[in-house]
């Protein structure tokens, strides 16, 4: 199963139109369009539209380039303050509920951990969720050694504040947005961390970011999100820091 986030801001005194539209239901029919589901969720200030299916990008690509569909999403266009925020990955859903109640979010502190953190967070607000905010240490450390010879020696790592600080500034991001939020500092494999922290709280989504900081920091991220794409049985997103193109914005 394969999911499409698309994420936009409302203009002010707009949503009464957005429920209007809301209610009118999707301008095509999900099953002709080979879609398992389309939903649309309105928050305070923001939209958010949801596609579901197998290779569900490159339906959705045809939905939004044909004329007499893209004719009809352009009934939001004269409502959204911004263009549309792209948050895609294939990914598990199983959801058997309409709401989320608890939204895992992991976070390093680099720029893509907080675009995931921001969607996470707007998630949260619009399902009025929990969302639960977690950082992995690492276990060990590799000492510099200068005998390349010999594989470098790991020692325990020890906790300390700096392996608090992206918990620190995520938690004070969700105040500011007045989304109620829990902290949790593991030690670990991150993907197996975060998968398992996930089933511990029974957790109604896992939100990650696509890479992290510096190239082989990303490199690892990246890894990171996939192996959590592929461990969990749990709805898993990975944010990706792009924006939908736009002629695409018309949703």
């Amino acid at each position: 199963m394969e999911r499409v986030v698309i994420t936009a801001r409302l203009k002010e005194g707009s949503e009464e139109r957005a429920r209007e539209l809301i209610a009118a239901g999707p301008p095509f029919d999900p099953g002709q369009a080979g879609l398992t589901h389309h939903g649309v969720y309105l928050g305070t200030d923001v939209v958010v539209f949801v596609f579901e299916g197998e290779g569900v990008a490159g339906r959705l690509s045809q939905l939004v380039n044909d004329r007499l569909s893209s004719a009809s999403f352009s009934a939001w266009a004269p409502l959204l303050a911004e263009q549309p925020r792209l948050a895609h990955e294939a990914y598990h859903w199983d959801s058997k509920e309409d709401t989320m109640k608890k939204i895992l979010i992991a976070t390093d502190g680099s720029e893509s951990a907080l675009e995931a953190l921001e969607f996470g967070l707007e998630l949260a607000e619009e399902q009025d969720a929990t969302a639960y905010l977690v950082h992995v240490a690492p276990a060990v450390e590799v000492v510099p050694y200068a005998n390349f010879a010999a594989p470098a020696p790991r020692v325990p790592h020890e906790l300390d504040e700096y392996d608090r600080v992206p918990l620190t500034e995520a938690a004070e991001i969700a105040a500011r947005k007045g989304v109620d939020a829990k902290t949790e500092l593991l030690v670990g494999n991150p993907a197996d961390e975060i998968v398992a922290f996930g089933d511990t709280i029974d957790a109604d989504l896992i939100v990650v970011g696509s890479r992290g900081h510096g190239a082989i920091a990303s490199a690892l991220l990246g890894s990171v999100s996939r192996a959590v794409l592929h461990e969990s049985r749990r709805p898993v997103l990975v944010v990706r820091a792009a924006r939908v193109a736009a002629e695409a914005a018309v949703i």
